[in-house]
């Protein structure tokens, strides 16, 4: 009797909150969170995201101590050394790619693709979303008030309807200067320059001009994020 009495003794002062009942911490808010050095750090402040904790983001999205994150309940998926996954639902690599995690369409280099629960497929018949718009393999899209055009390269659009935000990066990696623009990756090739959506001008020494005039010359391994190709809503 007295070895049993030791026994949950011992089990009270282990796991305090099973004995009492009570539930794991709440899910702690962030604007963005970083995978560095197998952990998970959150932002604003650098916070290291510590266990049984899950840091949550909007469109339901769920990461987890060990990188693994989930969006809507779906299949997890894993965050790679370098990756930033922010409010904006866009995860940001360290190669300067980036793309939403959530379910969309967008178009790349004239193919259609739809990303659902981070598998990335080509539609082989039309896709009606969420709101009644439709996207056909061709990349015709007829929006919600009639009309029909073509999807732009670098346009995105959620499954369950509406536009996303489109974000191109300028980025130098390995003494090289790469972008993003409009879903592809190019290579600013030594004495030429490149011309992004905003109007931000990049040179092939790593100097990004802004349409404002400003001037940054880009370190090594540096990302900076600019707007994309802007959704035409008619």
């Amino acid at each position: 009797m007295m070895a049993m009495k030791i026994t949950i003794l011992c089990l009270w002062f282990a796991v305090p909150t099973a004995c009492l009942g009570q539930a794991p911490a709440p899910s702690a808010p962030a604007e963005k969170v970083q995978f560095k050095n197998g952990k998970v750090l959150i932002s604003p402040g650098d916070r290291t995201l510590m266990a049984p904790d899950e840091v949550t983001l909007p469109f339901q999205i769920v990461i987890r101590t060990n990188g693994a994150f989930t969006v809507q309940g779906g299949t997890p998926r894993a965050l790679q050394e370098g990756d930033s996954l922010g409010a904006d639902g866009m995860l940001s690599k360290a190669d300067g790619t980036i793309m939403p995690v959530i379910d969309h369409v967008s178009r790349k280099r004239g193919r259609v693709t739809v990303l659902k629960d981070g598998q990335a497929s080509e539609p082989r018949e039309t896709l009606k979303l969420a709101d009644g718009t439709t996207v056909s393999p061709e990349g015709k899209i007829t929006l919600l008030s009639g009309s029909s055009r073509v999807l732009l390269d670098g346009e995105i659009f959620k499954l369950e309807g509406g536009a996303v935000t489109a974000r191109d990066t300028i980025t130098k990696q390995n003494g090289r200067v790469n972008v993003q623009k409009d879903g592809s990756t190019v290579t600013v090739e030594p004495g030429r320059s490149l011309m992004m959506n905003d109007g931000t001008k990049v040179l092939s020494d790593g100097t990004v001009i802004k349409a404002n005039g400003e001037q940054v010359i880009l370190a090594e391994g540096q990302v900076i994020t600019i707007d994309g190709v802007v959704t035409r809503s008619r």
